[in-house]
């Protein structure tokens, strides 16, 4: 495992993370190995939400990773309520905290993040203190959001001085790697990259003829979504083509291309994914590599900016 650091946040965080996102999503499977298997890996960043399956998902963290806590990095969210939208008042952001350090098994949290917020909420000045506050406490290591689009990141770092930003970005959403991976870098920002296999149809998991998953992200993008994006990836194989690296390898390794970015946290609850992906870190593609896929559909293929 390769390892970068995350800011200036004092962090040294594995290139290859793991998202968390549908740890829990079987009530009755048994997560421990998985996780396990990750550190053995040297994998340190495992990014997850309050809610995430069921609330299962921070649970299955703590009871795992509390006695390795000093080799984890964990990163959670708040703000958003199954069913009934968001909310980021600082009465919740307080109990949401409070929840998710029990749920954890620790007394404090290495990034905590803001979940999807829309931009009027970089105008509450009390919700800031209140991060910052929960920061000096020790309760918090770092601050930050998870969010859409590299103007979004732009303007936590400019308005909150945010420690941290995730973002989506992969080879068919290319937004933020030409403005805010450059200001993120240069403002000494955390980045963690999200859905870097766009939900799996980069690595050849959604692919038309295998039967749906649990939390298969074709049922929320319908037939015919799913059909365009099939068709792009049928662009991309030529990256795993005579490289010795997978196609989940190859895009994994698009994202680490760029210096910008800190971590890549693709989601798995296999552990022949999770060895795959890991063995991604230390890679990155060919300048001839990336100058092709700028070329792609007659240099449009970076402005697709597909969305999750």
């Amino acid at each position: 495992m390769e390892y970068r650091d995350f800011g200036k946040t004092g962090l040294r965080v594995s290139e290859i993370g793991l998202g968390c996102g549908p740890l829990g999503i079987d009530a009755n499977a048994d997560y421990a190995p998985l996780l396990s298997r990750a550190l053995e890996l040297g994998i340190n960043l495992f990014d997850s939400a309050d809610f995430y399956s069921g609330y299962r998902s921070e649970e299955w963290l703590g009871k795992v990773l509390s006695p390795h806590r000093e080799n984890a990095i964990i990163a959670t969210k708040f703000g958003t309520i199954p069913g009934k939208g968001k909310d980021f008042s600082v009465g919740h952001m307080r109990r949401s905290l409070q929840e998710s350090l029990r749920r954890l098994r620790t007394d404090y949290i290495d990034i905590y993040q803001l979940h999807s917020p829309g931009p009027s909420v970089l105008d509450d000045e009390e919700l800031l203190a209140a991060l910052q506050e929960a920061k000096k406490e020790g309760k918090i290591r770092c601050y930050g959001l998870s969010t859409e689009g590299g103007q979004r990141g732009i303007d936590a770092i400019d308005r909150w001085g945010v420690d941290s930003v995730q973002i989506t970005f992969n080879l068919f959403h290319q937004d933020p790697g030409e403005r805010f991976f450059p200001e993120a870098e240069r403002k000494g920002v955390g980045v963690i990259v999200k859905s870097p296999l766009d939900s799996g149809i980069l690595g050849g998991d959604l692919d038309p003829d295998k039967p749906k998953k649990l939390d298969d992200a074709r049922e929320r993008w319908g037939e015919e979504e799913a059909a365009r994006r099939q068709q792009l990836f049928e662009e991309v194989k030529f990256l795993a083509e005579g490289t010795g690296r997978t196609w989940s390898q190859a895009a994994l390794q698009f994202v680490l291309s760029f210096d910008g970015v800190c971590t890549a946290i693709p989601g798995t609850t296999s552990v022949k994914h999770l060895e795959e992906n890991a063995a991604a870190a230390g890679g990155r593609l060919t300048l001839e590599e990336l100058q092709r896929i700028q070329g792609l559909h007659g240099g449009d293929f970076t402005k697709l900016n597909l969305d999750w």
